[in-house]
């Protein structure tokens, strides 16, 4: 059967890489001046793919803004392929929202430029997630183009369906001879007869369809002038021998084509479902789960404070009467995303790179704080423009989750000392409070630690005046809020007093504390990519639990267990062995119980002074066959021990929050919770069962590349000298993963509970839900105002393997719902009242818009 081949035109655009983003974007104002003065003067050039994102356009028009007429134009035509994604982020590193964030945002820019490219284009993401169909069918995109992640293995097909957990699935293809495999078109015309035969015999084998994709661009290169004029010469040269098609394409026409020959022929194409993460040769690059992990935690803090907090607290506000500011969400989100493309928060690239990100997730967080306390002075009646709010005064303790905890809140309370003022300010000495009384919603005592009083002067800020002075007496307070209710809030009283709480921690329980994990080193001679171990690997393993030199904090909430080591580390690696030469890396880990908690929470700090290492956290787990781990609107249970691991494939897995076990033979289970750790390795004993989880804390390497197929530039940055500090949890139950509902734990400790200091009021309830979704299964990601209309969104998922028969959520304010795509756009009519009930299938992703 003759064949179709479609040319694709394209470059690959790493924002930032082997060079920083702004010397990257000049090359990138040159590549779209030059395909755009191709575009007007060649019409045989029929179509270049800006490599499905949007961003490109805003950091050229940056610098052309003259230019925004003529690229419209030829996006409009359809010469120039823009979208779906706002950037090509890295899946596994970034949460489930922040793809869909990608390409909400994405599908905007695009058609405010005249079309959007209805293209699943993943190119160069390191292996792909497991919702990623259910992702792309929530904005009408039916179809996958992936470069890694599956391999062709056996007798393999680059065709094949790809399914969600869910059921969910896309026609998808792969780039099995990746996206350069038509880099270099002769201008010669025998030449290029020879080219397309030889690449057509090669791809004709491994294709279940006579639609073959030849992608004519690699990373950062422009577009060849002349291959519209050789495609048309060549073209009746091609078709004349063997019938074959020889076609100036799309990635959309490809598709097109694809899907209607499935269709027309009843092709029989094998089904994939989940995850796509085959790693043969190392081929998903496995290593940069763990490469500068200072960077994913920061990226972790920042997603939770935007998706977590600004976001959710001003959708309730703006239901209760507030100005919603989604021009500042919307920078906020920009801002992060900038940071997720494969190699920026994957941590590959120069340390340049690495350095302007972090500026970029500090703006960020800016952004969010300011809009957190926006909202909450909405939501509390608090005016910071006036000073300080005296005793008594109220705490309103915000939950962001949908389900009723109890966790402990930390709040610095700031009590006026005197007036504010311009200069000089005045403080009384009278006005010190030498005690605090602290009540809950039902008026009952509550037990509370101070870890910190001081006076200071404070500034306080008016938009109508210069800013003022402020004596205050700043009181860190942290204690344990009960019964919080679900996405809402508990109002807690705090009064003067004689005195401060001076209960004994009599509550704790010698049981109650937990055995400190080991910490478990080894060389490490790869590169940013890449974990590589010596050849003669020293692996060093320190048993915190067995430390003599330790200390006790224990308070009325809290009773906090504090070891003192050190890991004496071989001083460097390289690809033989370690070296002789050790240097002392002092350690200090907290262990802290809190009251009426069962999870226990751990601070570990250390000094790393080695590099050309790999350090590992390792938990004893006691038993299972399988491991479960928290991922992308999902909680993925695989094998102990990954497929194909001899032929070159990483042993480790990704995680998103939280690891566990599955089919234990007996005995509790263990969850493992760590934010903004995304690497982890099941260590089995000689009868298979899992005996540990270790997760990887530090992976310290000094190059990009040493592999030879890429910049085998210096990185000292990626070594991670210095101070590190990673916060985790532990959970210990009964039951398996679904039944005990471990994620409810994992998301608390992640998503702390957020206390605002207001003054005291008796109109609002002690307690109150803005927004409920039962069940717990059933985990909220998102609540927003709509992005093109006055609604209400709200988005959740089921996280398990059961189906919700009936799943509820309420908005008390709202008069009617209705079901929406990703993409918010309306699949059925308004339903009428507050409540939806509907029925969740496992795995499912569902969004709901409320009128108010």
């Amino acid at each position: 059967m003759p064949s179709t081949l479609h040319v694709v035109s394209h470059t690959h655009w790493d924002r930032e890489w082997y060079l920083p983003f702004e010397a990257f974007r000049l090359r990138l104002v040159d590549l779209i001046d030059h395909l755009l003065e191709i575009l007007d003067s060649d019409p045989t050039f029929h179509h270049f793919s800006l490599d499905a994102q949007t961003i490109v356009l805003e950091d050229y028009l940056a610098i052309r803004p003259e230019a925004r007429d003529r690229l419209a134009r030829h996006i409009e035509q359809g010469r120039i392929a823009v979208g779906p994604w706002y950037q090509l982020n890295d899946e596994f590193l970034v949460s489930g929202e922040a793809t869909v964030r990608s390409l909400l945002l994405g599908h905007r820019i695009a058609k405010a430029f005249g079309g959007c490219m209805k293209v699943g284009y993943l190119p160069d993401q390191f292996g792909n997630i497991s919702q990623m169909p259910q992702i792309l069918r929530g904005f009408g995109i039916d179809n996958a183009i992936m470069g890694r992640g599956r391999q062709l293995a056996g007798d393999r097909k680059m065709e094949f369906w790809w399914e969600s957990p869910d059921g969910s699935r896309v026609l998808s293809s792969l780039m099995a001879y990746w996206y350069n495999n038509a880099q270099y078109i002769p201008t010669d015309k025998d030449d290029a007869v020879a080219f397309f035969e030889h690449l057509r015999d090669i791809m004709r084998n491994r294709s279940a369809a006579s639609h073959l994709l030849l992608m004519n661009g690699v990373d950062h290169l422009e577009a060849e002038p002349w291959v519209g004029s050789v495609i048309a010469e060549v073209g009746p040269v091609l078709h004349e021998r063997s019938g074959d098609q020889l076609v100036h394409s799309s990635l959309t026409a490809y598709v097109d084509a694809l899907r209607t020959e499935v269709q027309e022929r009843s092709l029989e194409l094998e089904t994939v479902v989940g995850e796509l993460r085959e790693d043969r040769g190392g081929a998903c690059l496995a290593g940069t789960l763990s490469t500068r992990v200072y960077l994913k935690q920061v990226n972790d803090e920042a997603q939770t404070e935007v998706e977590r907090y600004a976001e959710p607290l001003s959708a309730f506000a703006w239901i209760h009467g507030s100005p919603y500011p989604a021009g500042q969400l919307r920078y906020a989100w920009k801002l992060l995303m900038q940071n997720h493309p494969h190699d920026s928060i994957c941590g590959c690239s120069v340390d340049d790179v690495h350095d302007e990100m972090m500026t970029r997730f500090r703006c960020v967080r800016q952004v969010a704080s300011a809009v957190v306390g926006r909202a909450t002075d909405h939501l509390t009646g608090r005016d910071r423009t006036t000073g300080a709010v005296a005793l008594p005064c109220e705490l309103y303790v915000f939950n962001p989750l949908n389900w009723e905890r109890t966790d402990p809140v930390r709040v610095v309370l700031e009590l006026p000392l005197g007036p504010p003022s311009r200069g000089s300010a005045q403080r009384s000495a009278d006005a010190v409070i030498r005690g605090l009384r602290i009540t809950d919603p039902d008026g009952e005592e509550v037990p509370y630690e101070v870890t910190a009083n001081e006076t200071v002067i404070t500034m306080v800020t008016n938009p109508l005046e210069l800013p003022l002075e402020q004596w205050v007496q700043r009181i860190a307070v942290q204690f344990v809020a009960t019964k919080v209710p679900a996405c809402g809030y508990a109002i807690y009283r705090v009064e003067p007093a004689d005195g401060w709480y001076t209960q004994d921690a009599a509550w704790v329980r010698e049981e109650d504390s937990v055995a400190a994990p080991d910490l478990e080193d080894g060389g490490d001679a790869g590169d940013e990519y890449l974990y590589r171990p010596p050849l003669k690997d020293v692996t060093v393993r320190l048993s915190l639990a067995c430390e003599p030199d330790w200390g006790l904090q224990a308070s009325a909430v809290r009773r906090t267990r504090i070891v003192r080591s050190r890991l004496l580390l071989p001083e460097r690696s390289d690809a033989s062995q370690r070296s002789e030469n050790l240097v002392e890396c002092p350690v200090r880990l907290e262990i802290t119980n809190w009251r009426d908690l069962e999870r226990v929470e751990l601070r570990l700090e250390m000094d790393n002074r080695a590099t050309d290492h790999r350090l590992r956290s390792v938990f004893w787990v006691g038993g299972g066959s399988k491991v479960v781990a928290g991922g992308q609107f999902d909680a993925i249970v695989r094998p102990a021990r990954p497929e194909h691991v001899a032929e070159g494939a990483s042993p480790f897995y990704p995680m998103s929050l939280w690891v566990d076990t599955v089919e234990r033979r007996s005995g509790k289970g263990l969850t493992v919770i760590a934010p903004g750790i995304h690497e982890f390795e099941a260590y089995t004993d000689a009868t298979g069962a899992i005996c540990e989880i270790a997760l990887t804390l530090l992976r310290c390497v000094g190059q990009l590349s040493g592999r030879g197929d890429g910049p085998g530039v210096s990185t000292p940055g990626a070594q991670c000298l210095g101070k590190q500090a990673f916060s985790m949890a532990v959970w210990e139950h009964e039951h398996d993963w679904q039944e005990d509902e471990v994620w409810k734990q994992a998301h608390q400790f992640a998503v702390p509970l957020l206390a605002v200091q207001a003054p005291a009021s008796v109109a609002k309830p002690r307690r109150a839900s803005y927004l409920q979704v039962t069940p717990a299964s059933l985990i909220v990601s998102a609540v927003k105002k709509a992005e093109d209309r006055d609604g209400l969104i709200v988005r959740f998922y089921n996280t398990t393997e059961a189906l919700v028969e009936t799943g509820q959520v309420s908005v008390p304010p709202a008069q009617r719902w209705r079901r929406v795509n990703l993409n918010e756009d309306v699949l059925e009519g308004w339903h009428e009242g507050d409540t939806a009930q509907l029925r969740v299938r496992p795995k499912e992703i569902v969004t709901l818009e409320f009128g108010l």
